[in-house]
């Protein structure tokens, strides 16, 4: 393909209004050349979807550029896009109806002098064509867009799509004002180019009257190209005007066409028909759906294609509307559906109202609403986007009486029977049935119950209750406090005689110990004792609400300061004297327990006199036999000590 063949230049189909003074339309006022034929009173084909055609459209009628037009077209640049070509170009030029040419100058290269839109559809790069269909505005012919001749553009030729070839009719417009010199152009009513330019002098050498038309052309690519002179009736939109029956409906105008509009064919789909412009606002004979049309001729001759709205007149709404329980309890949301119906219209209104009060109008069909206890009044009406009203329905709803309770329960102890009280606070109202749920995984229907919570924490309890009459009440919830100790008086010690000892007490928050014999203060966690012969301390810890648990600490009296070691142990595993263990008297730490077999193997270390040795090295029963141990420490006075000696293991 050669490159000149292969420029795609698109000028959209008008609807023109000519502003300027424009002579009556003959029955053809139009001079086709090349492939170019016309389809129907007012569109015309300039190439059809055939290789290597030219045509050019030219109306034989000069106009003058001394006066502003508006000229508004229909065009259709075909269905190929990858391979679609040329395009078209919307022409001014004072010479002749019968120019043009073929191939990639879009039957417009060449002509001169002249102004050129053109609507380019193929890429030719020695016209520094972008690879977008694009629209610009050239003169005398001259369609490089690096040339001084090209005035605007290029830009796409659709503000949303860098293709036009997509089957869809598209306005093309083209407006003149001759006193500020500007020339400027729309695709589907979206600016794309604009130039200010004194056509007239700078162009047309001081000649004003030009023709104007069309030409296109395809080349080793095609697509069917073509243009309508604007002949489009239109009827503005209803929307928001009110067409409920019997009220009259008015209809206006809104055609486009290219010359004047010289007659209008109105239908309005009951029988009668009008032919003025603006008719006078038209009383249908009864709600319904109706089809208006409506046809116009220009003052060519042609007559348009029929346009349609098709119109609602509304009639009156039925309202009825049903609500969800038979059952309806004071202070529980009630909820209304409408149904109500319409033979004509769309019903998008719903208006409420309780007892004669303000209404409620909302944009959804369901209404929610609590009430009081006794008879209640329902109203609704309904209102269409017609504007059709209907009449108020009412309905009498009887609201029964919820019962009112009460929770009492209070803070406790655990591992203790409690006592939760259910109160109606209203007799009048009786209950039919209690609902506990007690927090710990329980429930009771009891009006008393005894939970017993068996470890301390916050518990949220609830309670609801059903009425004789089915209404449920208010659901309570009230958190309790379980409180709960765990005594904890320490391990049992061994002490020197007259050596002190600090108890350790844990589990609560109170405390008090028991005997008070030797103690700093046995009202405190952590008294110091100082004892003279064994004796065993009992603690007492309480919540602050007196809940109370014991546990015991014995203190062993020995003489001392000093290591109490024992000379055997029997590992048998009889849970007696299975460990060998030191017992330090007086000591205030152990700096190191060591045990050595007769080969002199460590067999054990530690400092925990808790610990002791089982008898074994490394997970290994060691054998019956002497084994040699090693203790040092130092006594609650600061003196040292360091001390061996031997142990009989016994199998």
């Amino acid at each position: 393909m050669f490159p000149s063949f292969n420029r795609v230049c698109v000028i959209m189909g008008f609807l023109v209004s000519l502003q300027s003074a424009v002579s009556g339309q003959t029955i053809n006022p139009y001079h086709m050349n090349g492939n170019a034929y016309q389809e129907n009173c007012n569109c015309y084909t300039l190439t059809d979807d055939v290789n290597n055609q030219f045509g050019s459209v030219w109306n034989i009628n000069k106009i003058d550029l001394n006066q502003p037009f508006d000229y508004k077209f229909n065009i259709n640049m075909g269905c190929r896009d990858n391979d679609g070509a040329d395009g078209i170009v919307f022409v001014l030029q004072p010479i002749s109806t019968s120019l043009g040419s073929s191939g990639g100058g879009l039957g417009y290269s060449g002509i001169t002098p002249s102004i050129g839109i053109t609507i380019d559809t193929w890429q030719n790069t020695n016209d520094n064509d972008p690879a977008f269909d694009h629209i610009a505005i050239h003169r005398n012919g001259d369609i490089n867009h690096t040339s001084s001749n090209n005035l605007a553009g290029p830009i796409q030729a659709l503000a949303g799509s860098e293709n036009i070839e997509d089957c869809q009719w598209h306005v093309f417009r083209i407006i003149w004002d001759a006193t500020t010199k500007s020339l400027s152009t729309q695709i589907d009513y979206k600016d794309r180019l604009q130039t200010t330019i004194d056509l007239v002098n700078t162009v047309f050498s001081g000649n004003p009257m030009v023709f104007w038309g069309f030409t296109g052309s395809t080349g080793g690519s095609r697509n069917r190209q073509r243009f309508c002179t604007s002949l489009n009736p239109g009827i503005t939109s209803l929307e928001g005007i009110n067409t409920c029956f019997p009220n009259a409906v008015p209809f206006t105008d809104s055609s486009a066409s290219f010359g004047s509009i010289v007659k209008w064919y109105w239908n309005f789909g009951d029988g009668t028909v009008d032919s003025v412009q603006t008719p006078t606002p038209h009383i249908f004979p009864a709600p319904g759906y109706y089809d208006v049309k409506l046809n116009i001729k220009g003052n060519d001759g042609c007559i348009s294609d029929t346009f349609h709205r098709l119109i609602t007149v509304g009639s009156k709404p039925i309202t009825d509307f049903g609500y969800q329980f038979p059952l309806l309890c004071e202070a529980i949301p009630v909820t209304f559906q409408d149904s109500s119906i319409v033979q004509y219209g769309t019903i998008n209104s719903w208006i409420w109202n309780v007892n004669a009060g303000a209404d409620t109008t909302t944009a959804v069909s369901q209404f929610i609403h609590s009430f009081s206890e006794g008879q209640q009044q329902v109203s609704l009406r309904v209102q269409t986007k017609e504007g059709c009203v209907s009449d108020p329905l009412t309905k009498t709803v009887n609201i029964f009486p919820r019962p009112v309770i009460d929770i009492q329960a209070d803070d406790a102890c655990f591992k203790e029977p409690l006592t939760f009280i259910s109160n109606n606070l209203e007799p009048a109202k009786p209950i039919r049935q209690w609902y506990w749920n007690l927090g710990n995984g329980k429930t009771d229907s009891s009006s008393i119950v005894h939970p017993v919570y068996n470890s301390g924490g916050d518990y949220p309890i609830t309670l609801f209750a059903i009425g004789t009459n089915g209404c449920i009440s208010e659901t309570l919830t009230k958190t309790i406090k379980i409180y709960s100790t765990q005594a904890n008086a320490g391990r049992d010690t061994v002490v020197a005689d007259n050596q002190p000892v600090q108890l350790q007490g844990t589990g609560g928050v109170l405390y008090s110990w028991s005997p008070a014999t030797g103690l700093s203060n046995p009202n405190i966690a952590n008294p110091i004792a100082l004892v003279q012969q064994q004796t065993t301390y009992t603690l007492t810890a309480y919540s602050p609400i007196g809940c109370a648990t014991t546990d015991d600490v014995t203190i062993k009296v020995f003489k001392g300061p000093a290591f109490y070691v024992p000379n055997a142990f029997t590992p048998n595993g009889d849970s007696r004297n299975d460990r060998f263990r030191f017992i330090p008297v007086g000591m205030k730490q152990v700096h190191h327990f060591r045990i050595f077999n007769r080969y002199g193997q460590m067999v054990y270390t530690s400092t925990d006199p808790q610990k002791g040795w089982d008898g074994t090295m490394n997970g290994k029963l060691q054998s019956s036999g002497t084994f040699i141990w090693m203790l040092a420490g130092t006594d609650y006075t600061g003196k040292e000590y360091q001390l061996r000696g031997t142990v009989l293991l016994i199998r």
